[in-house]
């Protein structure tokens, strides 16, 4: 007869580590399907749980800095791309769709790292949230 699971390495739970990879899935998720909804997620779990573990509250804040920099620049590439289509800016609207594509992809190596055990600092964020 085996005993419980051991926490994985760097959590004090099985629980913790899935709370850490769900926050920054689901912060892909909605950068991916939503574009400016990669924030939700990480809010829920800093709202959750962040009073419970601080590796919790630390992978949160830190998604959640990064997501909401990122729906505020996302926003303002919208607001270009729409006034660019007035002026026949061609190129730029086009580009500008590329923008999503940075959170989503810092969201997936985030979520590989907190599988991991590591705890993720976001690049290119502003903080937000403290």
């Amino acid at each position: 007869m085996t005993g419980p699971s051991p926490a994985p390495p760097g959590y004090d739970s099985t629980e913790e580590r899935n709370w850490a990879v769900l926050t920054h899935a689901l912060a892909a998720v909605g950068i991916f399907f939503g574009g400016l909804l990669g924030w939700v997620a990480p809010l829920v779990t800093l709202l959750s749980k962040g009073d419970t573990s601080p590796k919790l509250r630390a992978h949160a804040v830190s998604a959640l800095n990064f997501n909401l920099t990122w729906a505020i620049i996302d926003l303002v590439a919208v607001i270009l791309a729409g006034c660019a289509g007035f002026v026949h800016l061609w190129p730029l609207p086009w580009l500008l769709r590329l923008i999503p594509v940075v959170p989503f992809v810092f969201n997936i190596i985030a979520l590989v790292k907190a599988n991991n055990g590591e705890c993720y600092r976001h690049p290119l964020s502003y903080p937000l949230v403290k």
